[in-house]
């Protein structure tokens, strides 16, 4: 076996292809009866190949990279004479192999020093064929190994098999040696001089973006007639009908008949390769059934002939997509989902051109005109089954699931979460598997908030579902604007919507617009220079914070899951705590989602929140005159209420409600009827105890004293309390607390001064810190 030879065409190391006879059709195409051996090849192979024993079928792809690729020249007879093999030779000026095919067409191999992208290879090879072959051989060289980027790959049937596919020629950069039987192929030379460097494959690629000079004018206008090209069917219901489709695309686009017979055979040989999906049936062989297809196709209306050909439209069309949003065009980049209006579209595809009728035109041009670009009709976010008009945004998970041990994730979620309440921890569970079950679905119209000291473990949840989720469906939003103002078209399709810190607590306005966020079924979106859209609304929402209050609650909520997360350390960033916690972060997510795709979800039961201790006390925080009146059900004392007799003055409610979060514009009056409906309670009493202020006396020996000022002598308009058990018996029906049952009303002592006079700063600031418990300031939230 020679070892250079082996070298010089290493690939595909898991299959190879060989054949054992060959019968030729009606038009000279030899067509071998193939098979695939799924092994790697052995020295024996390859030995046997340079007898003449037994054919060596290979792709040159292994793991993305390639050494070797060929243009298939599948046009015979072709290169008979020395003559064109030199002048081919000459023009083609960089290092390459000529050996013949299988057929009696020719191969145009080039090598590479090392393994290089597959990509690369065959960018640098359809360059060279289309800057040095005529335009006839053009049209029979569409094939170029490798075919694929990745993978298998298609297998090309290799030169030197014994006296058969006999290399013609080959060339190092500066020397051309051609072949016969008195002077055979050297392949250690070979494998020595004949490869291309990276800076030939780059100034050939570079060239084919060049536009052509025009003394070539005449050969472009040649090309012109059959540059339209043809679209190969996705789905087809055999041989006879993916002909047929063909040639429909290519009539569509101008194709004449003469074409169409030309686009048919070629088309019909593709199937005598064993890695078509017709592979395993080969060409249809009777030319009367290709002949019926021709004429029926001649039967449609001739398309005017594009400027494009298809191979072109498909690149752009892998690339971009025209879309239609809200009568507005748009144009998709699809590998990152951006879209752009026209102008910047038209900017970030100018370096692309093309040659029509002898001049420079820029693609994208050529492409909006064209009848066969990509096209979708709305964004939509749906399962990956969905086949309707729409750029469907949802693109699968990040990562594919594992089996695996979950029990770690489990515990996060049990006993670290939700302290070892099962119930809890199980809708909690079941909330964030229905997301990742099922991303594209509505949400189920409640919402999860997590409140605690930081280092509890609180933000792991977040970092797990964007390692599963891509970066559109799982987002961390840290300001409300960006859902709930203008330019929020980036959060159409996030299932989860991290909220981070308590970006909505103590915000009525901002909890009312949160409450459609969370149950309205669609959700306008917009952006700047784009379209504005309704679509469907997926938003699950995950608040987290390290304050006292997570969110904003009305009386009546029904949408929030409040969660108290214990706090694990004082210290978040010392190493007991970061030791603690490696093992979750080193959690395989792909476990997790394993974890999660195979929970079962119960759709009702996250339809309805989980009622907390924590979701009580925000609802409590939700509310000032509310907490007013918690804290005095706790205390058994009103404030200023200096007999004890269970009177609220209202002013004093309302200085007390301003501290804890009232608005400047809630008025007075407003706060008390607020707080007589907490309480179920009508009419008012004019003898309340409101402390407008207080008077500092120093006695003797220099002992201060506060001394009250009573507004109205002690004849207040507020709110008579009724007993401590009624009082407590209305506020625990709004709040869920059991308050002490026990004992009557309390007075309300004046604040007392524990220091004689020395410094005066000391006793006036004393009094200013008094003063301003007494008389409240403003609390922004």
């Amino acid at each position: 076996m020679d070892q250079t030879f082996k070298n010089l065409f290493a690939g595909n190391e898991e299959r190879f292809l060989t054949f054992s006879s060959m019968k030729k059709r009606e038009d000279g195409k030899m067509v071998p009866d193939y098979r695939t051996i799924k092994r790697g090849v052995s020295d024996q192979d390859w030995a046997r190949h340079i007898k003449g024993e037994t054919s060596l079928g290979l792709s040159p792809l292994h793991d993305g990279m390639v050494k070797w690729g060929a243009i298939d020249v599948d046009l015979y007879p072709v290169l008979e004479s020395d003559d064109e093999v030199e002048a081919l030779m000459k023009a083609w000026r960089d290092p390459c192999l000529i050996a013949r095919s299988k057929s009696g067409g020719v191969h145009i191999i080039a090598f590479s020093n090392d393994w290089v992208p597959a990509e690369r290879m065959r960018a640098y090879l359809e360059a060279k064929r289309d800057a040095i072959l005529d335009p006839v051989v053009i049209e029979h060289a569409k094939e170029v190994f490798p075919k694929q980027n990745d993978g298998d790959g298609s297998q090309m049937n290799l030169p030197a098999f014994g006296n058969e596919r006999s290399v013609l020629a080959w060339r190092s950069a500066t020397v051309i040696a051609y072949v016969s039987d008195e002077h055979p192929v050297q392949w250690d030379q070979v494998e020595g001089d004949c490869h291309v460097s990276d800076g030939i494959m780059a100034d050939a690629m570079l060239a084919a973006l060049t536009p052509k000079p025009k003394a070539r004018k005449k050969r472009t206008t040649e090309r012109k007639k059959s540059a339209g090209g043809f679209k190969h069917p996705e789905q087809s219901e055999g041989r006879r009908d993916y002909l047929f489709k063909c040639a429909a695309s290519a009539r569509s686009r101008g194709a004449d008949k003469e074409q169409l017979e030309e686009i048919i055979g070629t088309v019909n040989d593709s199937f005598a390769d064993p890695d078509h999906e017709y592979g395993a049936k080969g060409p249809i062989t009777e030319n009367q059934r290709l002949n019926v297809i021709i004429q029926e196709v001649m039967k449609f209306e001739q398309g005017s002939p594009t400027n494009l050909s298809y191979d072109v439209v498909e690149r752009m069309n892998a690339e971009w997509a025209m879309m239609m949003v809200d009568g507005r065009v748009e144009f998709l980049h699809q590998p990152s989902g951006v879209c752009y209006p026209l102008r910047d579209f038209t900017l970030r595809t100018k370096p692309m051109t093309c040659m029509v009728n002898g001049k420079v035109a820029q693609m994208s041009d050529m492409w909006i005109r064209d009848p066969d670009r990509l096209e979708y009709d709305g964004i939509v976010i749906e399962s990956p089954e969905y086949d309707g008009p729409g750029w469907n945004v949802f693109q699968g998970w990040r990562i594919k699931p594992k089996p695996g041990d979950a029990s770690l994730w489990v515990d996060y979620v049990e006993r670290i979460l939700c302290g070892g309440n099962k119930e809890l921890a199980h809708w909690v569970m079941t909330f964030i598997a229905d997301g990742v079950q099922r991303p594209w679905s509505l949400h189920p119209g409640t919402a999860l908030a997590l409140r605690g000291a930081q280092g509890g473990g609180k933000s792991f949840l977040g970092n797990m579902l964007t390692r599963i989720l891509h970066d559109d469906q799982a987002q961390e939003i840290a300001n409300s604007d960006r859902m709930f103002e203008r330019f929020n078209r980036g959060m159409f399709g996030a299932t989860f919507v991290l909220a981070e810190e308590s970006v909505f607590a103590g915000s009525s306005k901002q909890a009312n617009t949160l409450k459609a966020f969370i149950t309205s079924p669609r959700w306008s979106y917009e952006q700047k220079f784009l379209a504005s859209f309704t679509g469907k609304n997926v938003h699950r929402m995950i608040a987290t914070t390290n304050d006292e209050q997570a969110v904003h609650l009305d009386d009546d909520d029904r949408r929030w899951t409040v969660v108290e997360v214990a706090n694990m350390f004082d210290d978040p960033d010392s190493g007991e705590a970061r030791e603690y916690w490696k093992p979750y972060w080193d959690l395989d997510p792909g476990v997790v989602l394993g974890y999660l795709l195979g929970y079962e979800v119960d759709r009702e039961l996250i339809g309805r929140p989980i009622i907390t201790e924590a979701k009580r006390a925000d609802k409590i925080m939700s509310d000032p005159v509310l907490e007013v009146l918690h804290e005095i059900a706790e205390s058994g004392i009103v404030f200023d209420d200096l007999d004890g007799n269970g009177r609220l003055a209202i002013s004093t409610l309302y200085r007390e409600a301003r501290a804890r979060g009232a608005g400047p514009y809630d008025k007075p009056r407003v706060l008390g009827e607020r707080a007589k409906k907490i309480l179920g309670w009508k009419g008012t009493c004019r003898n309340a105890m409101h402390i407008k202020e207080y008077q500092r006396t120093v006695d003797g020996d220099g002992v201060p004293t506060m001394h009250p000022i009573l507004e109205n002598g002690g004849h207040a308009r507020g709110i008579d309390l009724k007993s401590l058990s009624d009082f407590r018996a209305a506020v625990s029906r709004r709040t869920g607390v059991d308050y002490d049952n026990g004992g009557g009303w309390k007075r309300f002592k004046t604040p007392s001064v524990d220091f004689r006079v020395g410094d005066p700063e000391d006793v006036e600031k004393a009094y200013s810190e008094r003063q301003r418990a007494i008389h409240g300031e403003d609390i922004q939230f």
